[in-house]
């Protein structure tokens, strides 16, 4: 039986449309489409939704889960309201759609006209409506960013509006401006007190910086904007904010793109200093020379190193867990001396921090004991077994969380409607039972990767390790054996007379299924 597939995008100009009040989009059409297959008898195998209006394929989920598959041959067709549901990206994102649906011989159904794209006239058609829906698009986005640009310019408010106003509709004009929240606003002065003036100690007066302000309104229980706790990068937000002025900031993170070595796009947020800045029409919680003031303080601050945030400093980045939260520990860099420490940084949590060289030094230990029983061999002769045995595990794994999808998708059809009660029970009997195939051959090949596990990389590990000098490239050899590290430690022992390596350490290996601890006896 041939089998096809319905997707559904709801675009720019349908939020719109929704918001006059017109209906839910992807309800219409999916009602649409559903009874244009009724009518042609189409097996409708899954139904797919974005919700998403991204303008490229990478922003955009369900359509790369269904250009997989369409690459795969799994549908005969694929229903879509229009050709422009499919792709609005640029040349590259277009190439790629039109070559997916050629390729595998998939048709594109729309209630107008069915697309072969291996018909010489269709795939012209079809090209020639993605290059118009991309025209449509720029245009589109050019009209709504200089909508944007003239409101920021009159003093309007634009996204969201920052802790301490709530965003209001203008009365008889288009757009929206801000009103003050006495509470929040309180709290906003209280921050700007603190940081230009201080606070008063039996030595005089005493500025607070930016952590040591968040630390202070979580002593004092302030409610926290979007977490349970205040942080010192919300702190610096709202230092930095020329809202709190009576000015109105637009386009002050511009999205910077450019290709990486490995040809990949890789898109940022940075900082744009020649943004829009003007005059707002709410008004201000920080009097004008004490929001400049504030600022002058800021720009005194030394300047971060070049690359701190993008180099690895920490070579046990992202493998040490706390055993308390759960939460990723990272590395505190010391001051004055004093060593790196590695923490956990969730409010409220017990776990007390440790010396980063001490616990680099646990886990080489663990790793050392664990290869020192076994002979190793060489590991072009140790790792060709094991590297295939893995890439069969990976290709079953792919092809269990296939299965799960799909179970998922009968049961969303059947409650559509789409499928009947005996059909639902007879797919997912078919589907249980190809899972309990592939857990079976899961199992088999787990147990003869126990066998021809690559041993040889935890010992070159060990060996080599202290020759490197980078923490990245520590960092790296250290997560190819090793999944993660749980660490454990409740007493302080700064001020108990504890030994400063008196924590424990468990170890789970990625190639082995070996679970390797180490506690201190102290």
């Amino acid at each position: 039986m041939m089998s096809y597939c319905i997707y559904l995008r709801k675009s720019r100009s349908d939020i719109e449309a929704e918001q006059r009040g017109e209906g839910e989009t992807l309800s219409r059409h999916r009602t649409a489409l559903l009874q244009y297959a009724q009518r042609h008898a189409l097996h409708i195998g899954a139904v797919y939704e974005e919700i998403v209006s991204g303008e490229s394929i990478a922003a955009r989920p369900v359509m790369r889960q269904l250009l997989t598959e369409v690459g795969e041959r799994r549908w005969d067709g694929v229903l879509v309201m229009e050709v422009e549901r499919l792709a609005r990206g640029d040349t590259m994102d277009q190439g790629v759609v039109a070559q997916a649906f050629k390729y595998s011989e998939t048709l594109i159904i729309t209630p107008l006209k069915t697309y072969d794209p291996n018909n010489e006239y269709d795939e012209e058609y079809f090209e020639f409506g993605l290059f118009m829906s991309r025209r449509e698009y720029k245009t589109i986005r050019r009209r709504l960013l200089r909508g944007r640009e003239a409101a920021a310019r009159e003093g309007k408010c634009l996204g969201r509006a920052p802790y301490g106003y709530r965003k209001v509709k203008l009365t008889g004009d288009k757009g929206y401006s801000m009103e003050i929240v006495g509470q929040e606003a309180d709290t906003v002065r209280m921050i700007y007190d603190w940081y230009i003036d201080g606070i008063l100690t039996c030595d005089g007066r005493r500025r607070l910086g930016i952590q040591a302000i968040a630390k202070r309104l979580n002593r004092l229980s302030v409610p926290a904007i979007r977490h349970d706790y205040w942080q010192k990068e919300t702190v610096r937000d709202i230092l930095t904010n020329p809202a709190y002025a009576g000015l109105i900031r637009w386009g002050y993170r511009k999205q910077q793109r450019r290709i990486g070595s490995d040809g990949r796009l890789i898109s940022r947020l940075e900082r744009n200093e020649s943004c829009i800045v003007s005059e707002g029409l709410h008004e201000a919680i920080i009097p004008r020379e004490r929001w400049e003031r504030a600022q002058q303080l800021f720009s005194q601050q030394p300047p971060a190193p070049v690359g701190y945030r993008s180099a690895v400093k920490n070579p046990l980045s992202g493998l040490v867990v706390c055993s308390s939260c759960g939460r990723r520990m990272a590395m505190r860099k010391g001051s004055g001396g004093r060593p790196d420490y590695l923490v956990c940084g969730r409010r409220g949590c017990d776990t007390v921090s440790a010396p980063l060289h001490l616990v680099e030094k646990r886990l080489l230990d663990i790793l050392g004991e664990w290869t020192g029983g076994y002979r190793v061999a060489p590991k072009e002769h140790a790792s060709a077994d094991a590297e295939d045995v893995g890439a069969a595990i990976s290709r079953r794994e792919k092809e269990l969380f296939s299965c799960e999808r799909r179970l998922e998708r009968v049961q969303e059809l059947t409650e559509l409607d789409v499928y009947s009660a005996e059909e639902y029970v007879s797919r997912r009997a078919a589907i249980a039972a190809e899972m309990e195939l592939i857990r079976q051959e899961l199992r088999r090949l787990t147990e003869q990767g126990k066998k021809t596990a690559p041993l040889p990389v935890a010992r070159t590990l060990v060996e080599i390790y202290c020759e490197l000098s980078s923490a990245a490239e520590k960092n790296r050899l250290l997560k190819e054996i090793v999944a993660h590290a749980e660490y454990s430690k409740t007493v302080s022992a700064r001020f108990r007379g504890q030994r400063a390596d008196a924590f424990d350490l468990v170890v789970y290996p990625r190639l082995a299924e070996k679970r390797v601890a180490a506690c201190d006896e102290a």
